[in-house]
């Protein structure tokens, strides 16, 4: 679809839900949004900096559906899930987080924390299940504060219908956070028209952004309720004021940025986001479901781990073999980039594969099962 955009390593890619591939315009990118400012603009290497978050958040609004004001660019998913948490306005008897065991645990982690707070974690059993609303009625109960799904989860790549849990989230009162990380760039999101109350998500996976440049994403209504405790000069309504005595939270999803923000993580990760608008996450999606099907078709029903179904899944699979290590260095000899969860072959599918890679895939895999 787009491999001639991308540095691939070996001969086919199929790791972009670990590392998406770099772009070739990444490096050029950081140069002239962060180095180049830093070198050349002398007393005024603030406003081109600031162009830069900015140029990052114009190119993520049309992938995710929103618009730029209500992104905040964060370090990591950690991050962003932290500020959420402990932002929440305190409700009587609302003190159940409801998420999944499978859930990526990073999450879990940050969620944890709320027990500082008086919340308890209550975890939904997984599998394919949670591609159907109704899986989620426990987080619609009126001693939830936060429902989390993830839009794909990373193991099973289950498809969890995240517009429905927000859509009945919102009607029970119940705040809502999507975890997009396994998602953004490869499945479409439309948080201005679903409104859940928060999402996060990385540039490290199918938006081929590299490490650093994360993002939260906060519902205009629901961010002027919360109140981060993380908090710095970038949160401030008016950051250039300095005055010590007086700190007012930034009336849009600014507010959870907290201290000075990195910019050379967002400089690069800009860079893909051009590739990814000139095509449309819709059609991405449609490609990589194609060559989903082609795989699915060409190996045996049960040698499968994750979700097969149309509609139900992300763009990863799980292909179970008899020993892994054989698998891995048939597949390492092909050229095949991939890595392991639940002693079976991880590998996803991007902007950058195409037919010829799952016809390689099958033939190294097949011997295996």
């Amino acid at each position: 679809m787009d491999a001639e955009k991308f540095h691939l390593p070996g001969k086919h890619y199929f790791l972009s839900h670990s590392v998406g591939a770099q772009p070739k315009a990444w490096a050029d990118a950081v140069a002239q949004g962060y180095a180049a400012p830093w070198r050349t603009e002398g007393f005024n290497v603030w406003d081109p900096w600031f162009e830069t978050l900015e140029r990052f958040k114009q190119g993520l609004a049309p992938i995710i559906g929103a618009r730029p004001q209500d992104i905040c660019p964060q370090a990591n998913v950690s991050s962003g899930v932290s500020k959420i948490l402990f932002s929440l306005p305190e409700r009587k008897g609302r003190t159940k987080i409801v998420l999944t065991e499978d859930a990526f645990p990073t999450v879990g982690f940050a969620l944890a924390q709320g027990e500082r707070l008086g919340y308890e974690l209550e975890f939904i059993s997984g599998g394919e299940r949670l591609a159907d609303p109704d899986a989620w009625t426990r987080a619609f109960s009126d001693d939830v504060q936060l429902v989390v799904p993830m839009q794909v989860y990373s193991n099973s790549s289950v498809l969890a219908p995240v517009a429905e849990i927000a859509k009945r989230a919102r009607a029970a009162g119940v705040f809502s956070l999507i975890d997009a990380a396994q998602a953004a760039g490869a499945v479409p999101l439309r948080l201005d028209e679903w409104r859940p109350d928060f999402a996060v998500g990385t540039s490290l996976k199918y938006l081929c952004g590299g490490a650093g440049a994360a993002w939260l994403w906060a519902d205009p209504e629901t961010a002027k309720t919360c109140k981060p405790l993380d908090v710095g000069w970038f949160s401030h309504a008016e950051p250039f004021e300095f005055d010590i005595h007086r700190f007012e939270y930034a009336e849009d999803a600014a507010r959870f940025t907290g201290g000075t923000p990195s910019i050379a993580p967002f400089a690069g990760a800009a860079a893909a986001h051009e590739v990814i608008n000139a095509h449309g996450v819709d059609a991405i999606y449609a490609h990589n479901q194609r060559l989903l099907s082609r795989l699915f078709e060409a190996l045996p029903q049960g040698a499968f781990l994750s979700s097969t179904s149309q509609g139900a899944r992300g763009s990863g699979a799980l292909i179970k073999v008899r020993d892994y290590d054989a698998a891995a260095a048939a597949l390492a000899k092909a050229g095949i980039g991939h890595d392991t969860r639940l002693g079976a072959v991880r590998i996803s599918v991007h902007l950058y594969n195409d037919e010829n890679d799952i016809d390689a895939l099958v033939a190294a895999v097949g011997p295996h099962l």
